[in-house]
């Protein structure tokens, strides 16, 4: 460098390798993205996920012989230096489920429900899912010219659905749904205050903190007093969550009537009533729908077209691919006007046909003990249902389609390395709260300081640059946990004081537990509740 510089030089530049920038980036939004829903990835995967990005961005770049990129381990380290990332879990094991946690739990909801005396009508669970309501399977000609197709690409038309329901499944509620538009084209003239279903707005359309404060308050809350109020059932509910930081902690005492539960860290798999059956459940019977409406549109434009030929019988092999030709783009354009109303029709028919006994086997699991199976026989016999309602469709491809297709076009979404290269909006808003420290801490300090952050949030989630958004709150989501532990362990403390110990003038006796449980948290090396 000093023989090859010029002397008068001001500054040395250094030339970046651009793929590699890129990925790097994309990468970031990945991994915070899995932190958000507390899906903990092992190094193996993030250096062939890294590898795989490098490849696409490569492609996208138009770069046939990039730099080599073997993803070391040594690259590893310096990327999450870089990016400040040592907070996420990327360990040298797979994630896997807490079965510990998931057999403990079972006799301890037993134990509140005893407690508290809820019947199985007042335990209530609510549980998220994404859905391509537009993803076909992989072998159909559609998904594979998509690329082809003019404007927003099929698969990728994304809506995020809250399933509720009870333990005795007597209440299924009223299906809410996250969309990044407020009133999309589809409902141009109709109230959105008076749908089937309630909408709600989140600009990448996923959950997140402040939004399932106005589900709950706007949502949960008034349909459940309705229930209550109809089947002559006191209004006093346990609603029973997973620990997604999209669910925020100030849910624990947000209703006095409304006991709120979280699940322990990493067993939805194995204990969540509504990941264990009812959600695929649904989603099987609207993609069945959803395939049973494209058959017979296909269909009855076939048959129409046959009447009109008086030659029927006589057709060539020419005539007959020229129909196939114009039954293809007869599908595809049918496809572009299926939109999200009809889609969300068809959840809400899903929802309604869920049966009792198929509600109440779900929550087993959960209420019993009784471990969750891969695939029950109810949702086998959904599953079938979708194949051949796919199978039935006349086009090409169709007919190949398998129960593992179905279980494909059915399970939340992940995000491919294409998909990320193709659109940088993919992470989703975060959850999770923040503090700031007080000198004098009581216990309307701390909620008062987490309703503070989670408007902070709000007000920067329109930021352009997703990547600086996604950092910052996962910094401040780590540097409040403690807070949130102290927040978490003192509403769960029994409650031993009478009304009038509890009110403001407990605040000094509360700030003595929130130093005693500061120091047991500065003491032990572990990291905080996972999600809180």
């Amino acid at each position: 460098m000093n023989i090859t510089k010029s002397t008068s030089a001001s500054m040395i530049k250094y030339f970046h390798n651009q793929v590699l920038l890129k990925m790097e980036k994309l990468l970031v939004s990945y991994l915070v993205c899995q932190a958000r829903r507390n899906m903990a990835v092992d190094t193996r995967s993030v250096k062939e996920y890294a590898r795989e990005l490098y490849a696409a961005v490569s492609r996208k770049m138009g770069i046939t012989e990039p730099k080599p990129f073997n993803a070391s381990s040594g690259w590893l380290q310096r990327f999450k230096k870089r990016n400040k990332i040592t907070n996420i879990n990327i360990g040298g094991e797979e994630a896997s489920a807490d079965r510990v946690a998931a057999r403990e739990f079972p006799p301890f909801l037993r134990e509140i429900m005893e407690e508290g005396q809820y019947t199985d009508d007042q335990v209530f669970n609510m549980d998220e899912s994404g859905l391509f309501w537009k993803k076909l399977p992989s072998k159909t000609f559609v998904v594979k010219n998509a690329s082809k197709c003019r404007g927003r690409k099929l698969q990728k038309e994304r809506i995020t659905v809250l399933f509720t329901t009870n333990a005795s499944g007597t209440c299924k509620l009223k299906l809410s749904v996250i969309h990044t538009a407020r009133k999309p084209h589809a409902y141009k003239s109709m109230d959105m205050t008076k749908l089937n279903v309630h909408w709600l707005i989140a600009r990448k359309a996923w959950m997140f903190s402040t939004l399932s404060l106005s589900w709950f308050d706007d949502c949960f809350v008034p349909d459940v007093k309705k229930f209550c109020e109809q089947q002559n059932v006191p209004f006093k509910i346990l609603l029973l969550l997973d620990n997604a930081p999209g669910h925020s902690p100030l849910l624990l005492d947000r209703h006095p009537n409304i006991k709120v539960v979280f699940l322990p860290p990493n067993t939805t798999s194995i204990i969540q009533s509504m990941y264990q059956e009812l959600i695929c459940n649904v989603k099987a019977a609207f993609s069945a729908k959803k395939f049973n409406l494209l058959n017979y549109y296909t269909n009855t434009k076939e048959e129409l077209r046959n009447l009109s030929d008086t030659n029927t019988n006589s057709k060539s092999e020419d005539d007959e691919d020229q129909q196939l030709a114009e039954q293809e783009v007869l599908l595809k354009q049918f496809w572009r006007t299926f939109n999200v109303k009809k889609a969300v029709d068809f959840l809400v028919e899903a929802w309604d046909q869920l049966s009792v006994a198929t509600v109440r086997h779900a929550w087993r699991h959960v209420l019993q003990g009784i471990p969750g199976v891969r695939q029950s026989k109810s949702v086998t016999v959904a599953v079938d249902l979708a194949r051949e309602a796919a199978q039935s469709v006349t086009a090409a491809g169709f007919s190949e389609t398998t129960n593992g297709d179905i279980l494909e076009v059915i399970r939340n979404p992940d995000v491919t390395t294409d998909e990320m290269v193709d659109d940088d909006d993919v992470n989703e808003e975060t959850g999770g709260a923040s503090s700031q420290e007080e000198r004098r801490l009581t216990h309307s300090n701390v909620r008062g300081a987490i309703e503070c952050i989670e408007k902070v949030k709000l007000l920067l989630s329109d930021d352009p640059d997703a990547n600086r958004y996604e950092i910052f709150t996962t910094q401040l989501l780590q540097t409040m946990e403690p807070y949130i532990k102290v927040y978490h362990d003192n509403i769960n403390r029994p409650a031993q004081a009478s009304d009038s110990d509890r009110g403001r003038d407990s605040d000094d006796d509360f700030e003595g537990f929130v130093r005693e449980a500061l120091v047991s948290v500065d003491d032990t090396d572990e990291d905080s509740p996972e999600g809180q």
